[in-house]
């Protein structure tokens, strides 16, 4: 890919996201756009953005292969989304998700 194509992507993506942005605060700004109709869909928004990003950190620790998958890495990331489930939290999971990690790590699963 050469950097003119590049560069007409990223561009792509600014406009794409500005206008996604633009069209939020013009629909909140006329009064039609109802928060409380979407609230549901918003509470799932930060799990999805958490998930997103610390899903492929967990899989593909090594470049993009399966090769080398961290059994340690997979099981503490297994207790803290049950443990997340379980307690509609963030704080305690993470902690016992770290814990978890540590003790693999300590006695090298």
């Amino acid at each position: 890919m050469d950097n003119l194509t590049l560069w007409l992507i990223f561009i792509a993506v600014c406009i794409g996201t500005f206008a996604i942005r633009l069209s939020f605060v013009h629909l909140h700004g006329r009064g039609s756009f109802n928060i409380g109709k979407h609230q549901t869909t918003l509470q799932l928004l930060a799990p999805a953005v958490l998930a997103a990003l610390s899903i492929p950190a967990v899989i593909f620790q090594d470049k993009t292969t399966l090769d080398s998958v961290s059994v340690a890495q997979i099981t503490a990331a297994l207790v803290t989304a049950i443990l997340a489930w379980a307690f509609k939290g963030v704080f305690w999971p993470l902690c016992l998700g770290m814990i978890t990690f540590w003790i693999m790590k300590f006695y090298s699963f």
